[in-house]
């Protein structure tokens, strides 16, 4: 999976346990996505394009870098969202839209909802998805933006847990799509849900388990 970045640190390995744990509040469970997100936002951000000006410094002239793409970051609702706060720190310059996939008894997938601006293919596209199972809802999701002109080699998806079936299938599909993760498992079960994984992350996010 050359298209497939694992970020391994031991603090982000720390912020992971911390989201495993049925335990953790949800307030506790949403700061360390938020952590995993910032120590992953050097690879999230490593495709981007740069530019360059002269500016001046408090003593001479230099020749600085700056994000030259627009650059659009779309959180997949729910979860996704946990994801957006250090992304949007990270790159102010960026703007927003939305996605809402529905994933539906069978496994496959239904974009419910969308709000995004107009002239896609301007963008690079940044995708948030806090967990990738059997990947439906990112396949449909990457299937939707190419069709409205967003090109794959502009087009990232930032995960923390995936299931290698899943992320498998989805990289070699998408071999022009950039995956950065945090962390891979190896089995995903009848309900579509990852082992050991983390529950139901939009649910855990926004208090529903405990």
């Amino acid at each position: 999976m050359t298209n497939v970045h694992l970020v391994k640190t031991p603090l982000i390995d720390h912020y992971v346990g911390v989201i495993r744990d049925e335990l953790t509040n949800k307030n506790d469970f949403a700061t360390a996505i938020e952590n995993i997100v910032y120590l992953m936002s050097s690879h999230i951000t490593s495709d981007v394009e740069l530019g360059y000006k002269r500016v001046n410094t408090p003593v001479a002239e230099a020749t600085v870098a700056y994000f030259f793409d627009k650059i659009l970051v779309i959180p997949i609702l729910r979860a996704g969202l946990a994801m957006l706060e250090p992304i949007r720190k990270i790159l102010p310059m960026s703007i927003c839209g939305y996605i809402g996939i529905k994933r539906l008894p069978d496994l496959t997938a239904d974009m419910y909802y969308r709000n995004l601006p107009p002239n896609l293919a301007d963008y690079r596209v940044v995708l948030l998805e806090t967990v990738i199972g059997t990947g439906s809802t990112l396949d449909c999701t990457i299937e939707y933006l190419i069709s409205e002109g967003v090109d794959p080699k502009k087009l990232s998806v930032a995960s923390i847990i995936c299931a290698r079936k899943g992320l498998e299938e989805l990289a070699a599909k998408h071999k022009d799509v950039n995956f950065v993760v945090a962390a891979i498992d190896e089995i995903l079960d009848e309900r579509g849900y990852i082992v050991p994984g983390l529950g139901d992350a939009g649910d855990r996010y926004n208090g529903y388990s405990n």
